[in-house]
């Protein structure tokens, strides 16, 4: 991830916290990746954005030669 980015945090408690990671790798998700798929539902112009954000999103893992 780019240092540019800047940080989102929810005030949760940990059995929130624990629950929703578990959804989400369940899905196959990461934890902001849910979230962020979460938020996009309320609105559309948010949808797209977010869409875009996930995109251009670097994925989990080693990066790639």
């Amino acid at each position: 991830m780019t240092a540019d980015r800047p940080q989102l945090r929810i005030d949760a408690s940990v059995a929130v916290k624990n629950r929703a990671k578990a959804i989400a790798y369940s899905r196959g998700l990461s934890l902001t990746e849910f979230v962020l798929q979460a938020l996009a539902k309320e609105d559309k112009e948010l949808a797209k954005l977010i869409a875009k954000d996930l995109d251009d999103r670097q994925q989990r893992g080693r990066p790639q030669k």
